[in-house]
């Protein structure tokens, strides 16, 4: 690429996260969040390195950065060292078909039949790797399984297989309750705000994000969302969340029962959501 703007020059170049070394043109980096150097167990030894190298490289050399909160703009001005003017706060959107409105009559029968879902059910939506944190989801679903006959709501997880992604699938599978955990693999575009709009809650324990836009989505879908308190996910989410430690499976089965239990909880937290 590098190589090839020289012979090509362009005005302005614009990457995610990493640019070509040696680039001849001005560059405007977006990096969205710097969990690589704040959480590194949870990417493989080798994406870490090249993340730190390559980023860091990037973030000193780039004309100018942009990021999707101030979370993440502050996280880059401390860890690298930048100039505060140097670094450009533009949040993340979500598409117009996450909406309140179902797309048929029959929606909620339509989706429960096309993955599989044969109930009420809880909802995460996320790439399936550590910094998800979806192990402590399906444990803590899990005991509350066991401490509860009559909850009966099952977990459909959506997302797509990353790295370090098969303890995930081990965790499912050491659990009595594995038959009631539904693993979808990547969801076409057009199904997801369906999904969201059926699920009775949306969990989001993620222990760090630059911004994490499913909360979102959830919201403009008029779900109730659980998700963590920490990093950016509180700034994004406000107080039209129930923010839990993502680190204590104890607090995310008390946030699950009382979402699930209360309805003016649940009411007051479409509403702030929408």
């Amino acid at each position: 690429l590098a190589f090839d703007l020289r012979i090509h020059p362009v005005d302005v170049l614009h990457v995610q996260y990493t640019a070509p070394p040696f680039c001849p043109v001005p560059v405007l980096a977006t990096i969205h969040d710097l969990a690589f150097e704040h959480l590194p167990e949870t990417f493989t030894r080798r994406g870490s390195m090249q993340l730190k190298l390559t980023v860091r490289r990037t973030a000193r050399r780039a004309a100018r950065i942009a990021t999707v909160s101030e979370y993440s703009r502050r996280d880059l001005i401390e860890t690298y060292g930048l100039a505060p003017e140097k670094v450009a706060l533009t949040y993340n959107g979500i598409e117009s078909r996450f909406s309140s409105k179902p797309e048929s009559e029959n929606e909620a029968i339509e989706i429960r039949q096309k993955f599989g879902i044969s109930g009420d059910f809880l909802l995460a939506v996320g790439s399936l790797q550590p910094r998800k944190n979806l192990i402590r989801l399906i444990r803590a679903y899990s005991q509350l399984r066991e401490d509860n006959p009559d909850f009966r709501h099952q977990l459909v997880i959506v997302g797509r297989k990353l790295w370090l992604a098969d303890e995930i699938f081990s965790e499912v599978r050491s659990h009595k309750w594995a038959g009631d955990v539904v693993l979808t693999g990547y969801v076409e575009d057009q199904d997801l705000p369906a999904l969201y709009r059926t699920a009775a809650a949306f969990v989001y324990p993620s222990i760090f994000e630059g911004f994490g836009l499913p909360p979102l989505e959830a919201m403009a879908c008029g779900t109730p969302v659980i998700t963590g308190n920490t990093s950016s996910l509180p700034e994004v989410c406000g107080d039209a969340a129930l923010l839990i430690d993502p680190l204590d499976e104890s607090d995310l089965r008390q946030a699950i029962i009382r979402i699930i239990s209360d309805h003016s909880l649940r009411e007051g937290l479409k509403q702030r959501g929408i």
